[in-house]
């Protein structure tokens, strides 16, 4: 099994040293190094790291790339043998590698593509059944390139196939197509057999428009064949490599050529040709129909494609299907948000249930930016949801994206300049703002800020309760949010209910979800005692450090806030609803009350202060994150409900829990019936 090594970088194999708690491994000989100055995981500037590809859906490792095994790896990209720093997925059954540059140079908009030259193919999420043109394979739930108005998908390794061929039984140029070990979905035009070999992976050539196959054979691909240019027979083989260059050409076009593809050789003197090329049907490449390599669209194909629309009332705009209305103002009472960059819009835009300002239809599809001087970043119009790299707003709009460096820009923070005595400043308030994850110290929580009306329907794991403003993510952790205050609450903690042992964080398996001890309803993520069958919910277990002890019940009050999955419960007292509302919750006889129906006044006098107290529903003093009752002086959730001093600017707040049983004896008590078991 192949690992990198986490000192040197280098892709290796064999014996390992490994820790069992994370995913760290170090080879025979890093592990014995003497020299300390090198322990620090970093080769010729690269920082030992992990990068979540979105195309891919899958993280991508950075190594040192060095032959480990018998062959080479290639990859998978360009097909060239892998040099120098690479990323790849190192799994067995799932490979995939890619050079530094070609992953850096993978472009997000192809124009002219040979297999659908009408329209620009741009990358998107697949979200329902599509398949891939090229392959047939099932694309949904990963990026691919597309063209909606035609329905035309392609894996984004597919994009890099090429048409070489061109016969006289068929229109259209034939790519060399690999195909997959038992699939049978290809058969030939000709012969009408299955063009696949059985449990081997075969080849054919395939016209990707029309959906035809065709056998080598069926072709006139021959087994041998003779050339003008050389006086020996040239032999079909299924691969050829005549040295260790890693540069292979073609010896009639002089082109270069992918030594894994059949080609025509001459075994006396290392003579090889492209298919087309030995059979005198050669493809003119420079042919005006796109490259594979992909271009990303320039201003006069934008120019071009508005052709048929003379005025600027309507314009096509890529990365919608339909023409795109021009108006000068917003409608009344209704606010809308541009799909570019997420702002309002108050001036001239187009529209078509898809907004965009006027300015965000010219968008640049590369730009420089000087907080990541090292690549150019490239629009993409549907990543999903991100945080930008600058501001930390959580968008999903459109955005510059520098993948091998994970940073991304949304489109706002990309067109406005940054002053030079910024820069720095931002960088260090990235990093001042980077966390674990509670739940696997090896993964990097980002920070981000969620503003209400971009992002909808995103909550908190913790509490699940929505988000809005300051919050963390993990990509790792099944993409796990949770708010900047909740996060204080997932730490290892002794809760007082399970006083032996330490609860730690954890996310509980979907195939398998454990009950909460406190509310009784199933576990996604909270505490959990790794020794005995003990779990709570995060804010389960805030709830039962604090009971509330007060005369209308026999037995201890837990204040809850309802978790939105729960099924809807009536309170005990007056039997209505409890549906999204905070609640006091007794655990030895099951029953639940409103906070008005314990009953807890809105208006009451403590021993502990001069002034009377109001109850509220929740309340933040300052800026701080840090809250504490001053009453008990323990740390508060500012979420919950409290009882503070208007008269004192709320200088003043205290737990329900601790101010009840302080209340002067003077005042009159609120009435209250006992409440039955």
């Amino acid at each position: 099994m192949d690992y990198v090594c986490a000192k040197c970088s280098n892709l290796s194999r064999g014996h390992v040293y490994c820790c069992k708690n994370c995913d760290f491994k170090l080879e025979y000989l890093c592990a014995f190094s003497p020299n300390a100055e090198n322990n620090k995981l970093i080769i010729d500037g690269h920082i030992s790291k992990k990068i979540h590809h979105f195309i891919f859906n899958q993280s991508l490792i950075l190594f040192n790339y060095r032959r480990v095994g018998k062959y080479d790896y290639c990859c998978s990209w360009c097909e060239k043998h892998l040099s120098g720093m690479s990323y790849g997925k190192l799994e067995f059954f799932n490979q995939v590698f890619f050079h530094d540059s070609c992953l850096i140079n993978m472009p997000s908009i192809i124009v002219k593509h040979p297999f659908h030259p009408s329209h620009p193919l741009q990358i998107h999420m697949v979200f329902s059944k599509y398949r891939c043109n090229a392959c047939n394979y099932s694309l949904k739930g990963i990026q691919a390139y597309c063209c909606k108005k035609c329905g035309f998908y392609l894996h984004v390794l597919c994009a890099r196939l090429q048409p070489s061929l061109k016969v006289e039984l068929h229109e259209h140029y034939l790519s060399y197509f690999q195909i997959k070990s038992r699939w049978r979905g290809f058969r030939c035009k000709i012969c009408n057999s299955n063009c696949s070999d059985g449990n081997k992976e075969s080849v054919c050539y395939r016209c990707v428009q029309c959906d035809f196959n065709y056998h080598f054979n069926c072709l006139g691909v021959l087994s041998s064949t003779r050339h003008k240019y050389h006086r020996h027979e040239l032999m079909l083989v299924d691969s050829f490599i005549e040295d260790d260059s890693k540069e292979y050409y073609c010896d009639i076009c002089e082109e270069e050529r992918k030594p894994k593809h059949h080609v025509y050789c001459c075994k006396k003197c290392k003579f090889v040709a492209h298919i087309e090329c030995a059979l005198n049907k050669v493809v003119d490449t420079k042919l005006d129909h796109g490259s594979a390599s992909g271009l990303l669209v320039s201003k006069e194909e934008t120019e071009q494609r508005n052709a048929e629309f003379p005025t600027h009332l309507s314009i096509k705009y890529i990365d919608h299907p339909h023409v795109l209305s021009y108006n000068e103002a917003t409608e009344q009472n209704k606010s809308l948000l541009c799909k570019a960059c997420c702002q309002e819009i108050f001036d001239q835009h187009y529209a078509c249930e898809y907004y965009l300002h006027e300015t965000c239809t010219t968008l640049p599809y590369e730009v420089s930016h000087p907080l990541h001087r090292q690549h150019p970043l490239k629009l993409f119009t549907d990543i999903g949801a991100f945080p930008c790299s600058q501001c930390r707003d959580y968008s999903d709009g459109f955005s510059y994206i520098c993948y091998p460096c994970d940073f991304k820009l949304d489109v706002k923070c990309a067109a406005i300049p940054i002053a030079p005595n910024k820069e720095g400043r931002g960088q260090i308030e990235m990093e001042r703002l980077s966390k674990l994850c509670p739940f696997n110290h090896n993964h990097k929580l980002e920070f981000f800020n969620c503003r209400a009306n971009v992002i909808k329907n995103l909550k908190c794991y913790a509490c699940l309760l929505p988000i809005v403003g300051s919050a963390y993510r993990c990509r790792e952790c099944f993409y796990t949010y949770a708010h900047e205050s909740c996060l204080a609450l997932v730490r290892e903690m002794q809760h007082p209910f399970h006083p032996l042992h330490f609860l730690h964080p954890q996310i509980f398996s979907r195939m398998w979800s454990p009950f909460c001890f406190a509310c009784g309803n199933s576990i996604d993520m909270g505490y959990s005692c790794q020794k005995y069958d003990f779990h709570l919910h995060f804010n389960c277990a805030d709830s039962l450090k604090r009971a509330l002890k007060y005369k209308s019940h026999v037995h201890n009050l837990y204040y809850f806030r309802l978790r939105t999955e729960m099924h809807p419960r009536a309170c005990n007292k007056c039997e209505s609803s409890l549906d999204s509302q905070p609640f006091y919750h007794c655990l030895e006889c099951g029953i639940r009350l409103h906070i008005k129906c314990v009953p807890t006044p809105h208006l009451i006098k403590s021993k502990c202060h001069i002034h009377h107290l109001i109850l509220k529903d929740h309340f933040v003093e300052d800026d701080s994150r840090e809250y504490y009752c001053d009453i008990c002086e323990e740390e508060r959730n500012s979420n919950n409900h409290v009882y503070y001093c208007e008269e004192c600017y709320g200088q003043f707040v205290a737990h329900i829990e601790c101010v009840l049983p302080t209340v002067d004896k003077a005042e009159p008590a609120p009435e209250a019936s006992l409440i039955q078991n």
